[in-house]
């Protein structure tokens, strides 16, 4: 009797480590919040740090000493960003969204002659964003990898008349990136790469203040400057 059960003991042992493993595999594959993107509407928060700075295209103007002044954006500053995140599923897997956004920075700009700098500055650059931009991903278990495209309004907060250089007030371009979505039992989380293009000029040609003074050369030293932003974000929903 002892012999059928260590024989009955020794068959069943293959059986409970069949069932460990289907119980193991089952836990590892759990699917958190199944129908969280089923949600017609949804709202979240978004915090990241960016760098920007401006493509500059020089007019080959020279200033009032005969140099000709070739403008450049010597390096990227770092800003912070924050905002909100409203969204509309539009079908399973592709949502509209309105990301109102502020980012708080500046942006550098300096002048040489083609052999030494002779000017340096850094105007302000704390705007509002409003980005309206489609999300496209497809969810595999608990990650769900997502490209997403649109267009945005940017308004300029910063600036003074005393500054040298001045962004406009309203300007627009366009936006990419990819990400991310990882979900949790509680919430998801969204790591996400994005590049925003500007589509027009973005400094004020229009300053009446400077009217007669030699610092508007350093403005109409630049035929055309273009904005450009690289910004890495977390969405928490």
């Amino acid at each position: 009797m002892l012999r059928s059960l260590l024989l009955g003991c020794l068959a069943a042992l293959p059986l409970l480590g069949a069932g460990a493993l289907s119980a193991q595999e089952l836990t590892r594959h759990v699917q958190h919040q199944p129908y969280l993107d089923l949600r017609r509407y949804y709202l979240g928060l978004r915090i990241g740090l960016h760098s920007r700075d401006l493509q500059l295209r020089p007019s080959g103007l020279s200033d009032h000493e005969g140099r000709v002044l070739i403008p450049q954006s010597p390096d990227y500053q770092p800003g912070f960003s924050i905002g909100v995140i409203g969204g509309l599923t539009l079908t399973p897997g592709l949502e509209l969204r309105l990301v109102p956004t502020l980012h708080l920075g500046s942006v550098s700009v300096s002048y040489t002659d083609g052999l030494s700098e002779l000017l340096r500055t850094d105007p302000r650059s704390s705007s509002l964003q409003l980005p309206l931009e489609l999300k496209w991903g497809l969810r595999r278990g608990n990650i769900r990898p997502f490209l997403l495209t649109g267009l945005y309004t940017d308004i300029e907060l910063g600036g003074r008349q005393s500054d040298l250089l001045r962004l406009r007030p309203l300007s627009y371009g366009w936006s990419s990136g990819l990400g991310c979505d990882l979900y949790f039992s509680r919430f998801k989380l969204s790591p996400q790469l994005s590049l925003h293009y500007g589509l027009g000029d973005a400094l004020l040609r229009d300053r009446p203040e400077q009217e007669g003074d030699r610092r508007r050369y350093y403005t109409e030293a630049i035929a055309h400057a273009r904005a450009r932003m690289l910004l890495f974000s977390l969405s928490i929903e």
